[in-house]
């Protein structure tokens, strides 16, 4: 991965507004194009508005994908995009014509280079899509093509930012936050670059180690600084918060590139993105910064909204066996099946991206959820996807055994859950008698 040494400066980072809003266009449109099929795109005339970042810098517009030109359009959409660039490139020429500083000079002569590259990519593509009248075809060719620069554009957009500093933010913990951003979108342009899963995965191992050390070290040494000067001032506080807030979710997407696949691995990659930006928001925006991790006995109940939540999943399970497995008159159950099977990964996915949102306070119900309850839900999905299958074939006993392994993970752990917490609560009565007495 590339190593960046962000300086901190304060600025308003008007330097890297183009940027921004060339990065949103790009986004916006991947977004809409990877819509699923039957979701409308919205009328032509409320999109250019909606779309288009607020000048003002505020985040009172559509998110990307929100608001959608019909695929006919999205050649129009790139054009709006080279009139941007367009201008980018004339402003360039103009500062490096005023600039004597050959090093200032030579920085610039990149950007105009970056430019002109990513202009050459967008025309290509325009003239792919004037060709194409297939809706289908015009939205495969936008995320097939644009996939990959959309993320070299999240990559650039994040290295500005982390170089001219957080506008308006004068605070640590976003440089911090911004060197991170700007490595995981590093990851994601390696994922388009190579079809090797293993790579994918050796790479994000290798290259999150190094990085968890080094904010390890840097860390280590605010803490020896605390402890032999007894104090430390608001930068360093800012900085030993955020390490701590991050370790845990990095660790974990280490984790992931060991007992997990390229595609939880992806989703990992995005969920990461997402927690720093929020983060980014707390140090920069006016929300209050939550306090930084604390040891302490006060952290929630971990067993019990485990099971809360496994129980909820059982239920779906139980309705899948029911109306799908036992009942099972002809083949289209089959397709019932695996569409309740999707369902169920849904609420997997939501419960791990909770527990991440929540620093994986329980990381127990993580592995549960990812090593036992994932890995029976593809197989089965596996084996109902077998086109070869013939569910009207099928004993009942057959339809079933795969489904039932996976109730009878949960439900077993469901009964560990409870012994645990009836244990913890005769625990809880004979300390307080001992108190009493």
């Amino acid at each position: 991965a590339t190593t960046r040494t962000v300086t901190t400066q304060t600025g308003d980072c008007s330097e890297c507004d183009a940027l921004k809003d060339i990065s949103f266009k790009i986004e916006n449109l991947v977004a809409c194009a990877d819509k699923e099929e039957g979701e409308d795109a919205q009328e032509p005339e409320a999109d250019a508005e909606a779309a288009a970042p607020a000048e003002d810098g505020s985040s009172d517009k559509a998110a990307p994908g929100e608001v959608c030109m019909p695929p006919a359009m999205y050649a129009m959409d790139l054009i709006s995009v080279n009139e941007l660039i367009d201008t980018e490139i004339r402003d360039l020429y103009n500062n490096i014509v005023t600039k004597t500083d050959e090093e200032e000079r030579q920085k610039l002569f990149k950007k105009l280079d970056d430019f002109k590259s990513l202009r050459e990519t967008i025309d290509d593509m325009i003239t792919k899509l004037m060709s194409q009248t297939d809706e289908e075809k015009l939205k495969k060719l936008v995320t097939r093509s644009l996939g990959r620069v959309n993320t070299e554009l999240k990559t650039k957009l994040s290295d500005c930012q982390a170089q001219c500093g957080p506008g308006g933010c004068e605070s640590c913990a976003a440089d911090v936050l911004y060197d991170a951003i700007a490595k995981m979108n590093d990851y994601k342009t390696f994922f388009n670059n190579t079809d090797d899963e293993e790579a994918k995965k050796e790479f994000v191992r290798t290259d999150m180690i190094k990085y968890i050390n080094d904010n390890n070290n840097e860390a280590r040494e605010i803490l020896i600084k605390k402890a032999t000067e007894g104090t430390i001032d608001e930068c360093e506080q800012e900085k030993s918060d955020i390490y701590k807030m991050t370790k845990a979710p990095m660790w974990m997407l280490v984790n992931t590139t060991i007992f997990s696949g390229v595609d939880e691995l992806e989703v990992m990659v995005d969920a990461m993105i997402t927690q720093l930006e929020e983060l980014l928001k707390q140090y920069c925006g006016s929300d209050e910064v939550a306090p930084g991790p604390v040891d302490g006995d006060d952290g929630p109940n971990c067993e019990w909204e485990e099971y809360e939540q496994t129980k909820e999943y059982l239920i779906k399970v139980d309705e899948i066996i029911q109306e799908s497995l036992f009942k099972a008159k002809d083949d289209s159950a089959q397709m019932t099946a695996l569409l309740g099977f999707v369902d169920i990964q849904g609420l997997y996915d939501k419960r791990v991206k909770k527990l991440f949102e929540d620093e994986l306070v329980c990381p127990d119900e993580v592995k549960m959820i990812k090593k036992e309850y994932m890995s029976q839900l593809n197989k089965c999905m596996a084996e109902f996807m077998n086109g070869k299958l013939k569910f009207s074939e099928m004993s009942r006993l057959q339809r079933i055994s795969c489904t039932k392994e996976l109730r009878n993970a949960m439900e077993s752990r469901m009964g560990k859950l409870l012994q645990f917490e009836l244990e913890k609560s005769l625990n809880e009565i004979e300390t307080d008698s001992g108190v009493q007495a």
